[in-house]
């Protein structure tokens, strides 16, 4: 066969029958198509786990959704650039602590995003603040690290992280 460092199982086209597959809700289907596509040579690229994520969403599987954030970060884009989750992603997510009062799972989604993000937007701070009060956990820690953060939350989020 043609030689180069093309694989012969390119991970694009996988890619479009893993997002056909995931249209039809068969994940079973495209995780499959995912590792045979790896044991190819054609390692998941961002658009692979973009594909697995909207599917999680889209579903609700909020705690895989998280896995497939932690997924695209690390391995980035094909430029080298980094990718980073949209707001849209990042505010269902938080959300979905907060109904949830996980505050260990916001934390840790934050520490994932704090990779490829340098400051968090202040609506974070305040979905992160709600997740803390409605798991009855308000901090004298969180108020050090708004100052740390610099970040200026409304008032009604000021009131709840008073003790």
């Amino acid at each position: 066969g043609m030689m180069n460092n093309c694989s012969a199982y390119d991970i694009r086209v996988a890619n479009v029958l893993i997002g056909a597959y995931a249209k039809e809700n068969s994940l079973e289907k495209a995780q499959e198509l995912k590792e045979h596509a790896r044991r190819r040579g054609a390692e998941a690229n961002v658009k692979t786990w973009e594909i697995f994520l909207d599917y999680c969403l889209r579903n609700e599987d909020f705690k895989s959704a998280v896995d497939f954030v932690a997924n695209a970060i690390s391995t980035g884009r094909g430029d080298g650039e980094k990718w980073i989750p949209s707001p849209d992603i990042v505010k269902t997510l938080m959300q979905n602590f907060e109904l949830e009062k996980d505050v260990d799972g916001a934390e840790g989604f934050l520490a994932i995003l704090k990779k490829v993000v340098n400051f968090l937007e202040v609506d974070v701070f305040e979905s992160l603040i709600r997740t803390y009060a409605a798991a009855g956990r308000t901090s004298s820690s969180m108020r050090r690290r708004l100052k740390m953060e610099e970040v200026e939350v409304s008032d009604a989020s000021k009131k709840m992280l008073e003790d």
